[in-house]
């Protein structure tokens, strides 16, 4: 998404509410596969790190209220950390008050073009992207078919396209080369489309 590419210190929290058949984690869905981790350890490297701090999981809002914890220990020494949360949308986009509320968030949907069983994008983050300016839309997509259903399925929500991106879909056994020619097909879509590319750059890199 738009923040692709940055120096970036990675959380994984453990445990989701959706069983993407082609998720590249699939440890991360066992809340129990975790290591437990006091709000100490995770702000010192949070502030020691000083770029961007990137929450992903799993899916980081089963666990909100620790969140919203971290967040407020973490800014209160270190006001200036920037913090990108990554979640499937499927909770509610936090609120006024919320110290989740200040920060970015990159929201991909499961419901849409590549459908799961059992997803479906909570409304809130619709208003939340307007509002705040803080949120982008990052679509799964295999061809061009879906490049046009994300579009679709932005002007139905009242999404700008620039919130929006798209990535290809890709699988564990692609070669590096059926990796770049997934990307170079989507991205042309993507440009037709008038949408955001975003690559899947660890694999490109040959990074799990």
């Amino acid at each position: 998404g738009p923040f692709c590419c940055r120096r970036s210190l990675f959380i994984r929290l453990a445990g989701c509410n959706l069983r993407c058949p082609w998720c590249d984690t699939k440890y991360s869905w066992d809340p129990r596969a975790g290591r437990l981790t006091g709000f100490d350890e995770l702000v010192e490297r949070a502030a020691r790190h000083g770029g961007l701090v990137v929450v992903t999981g799993g899916e980081p809002l089963l666990q909100r209220s620790q969140l919203n914890r971290f967040l407020e220990l973490l800014w209160s020494r270190e006001p200036r950390v920037e913090v990108q949360l990554e979640t499937n949308g499927t909770l509610p986009a936090p609120g006024p008050g919320e110290m989740l509320y200040e920060a970015y968030h990159v929201v991909s949907p499961k419901d849409v073009p590549v459908g799961v069983q059992g997803a479906r994008t909570h409304p809130s983050w619709f208003s939340y992207a307007r509002v705040t300016g803080r949120a982008w839309f990052k679509l799964l997509a295999r061809d061009e078919d879906d490049v046009a259903r994300a579009r679709e399925w932005a002007e139905e929500n009242n999404v700008p396209p620039g919130r929006v991106y798209v990535m290809p879909l890709t699988g564990d056994d692609m070669s590096v080369e059926e990796l770049l020619e997934a990307h170079r097909r989507i991205a042309a879509a993507a440009v037709r489309h008038g949408l955001n590319f975003s690559p899947r750059m660890h694999l490109l890199l040959g990074q799990p």
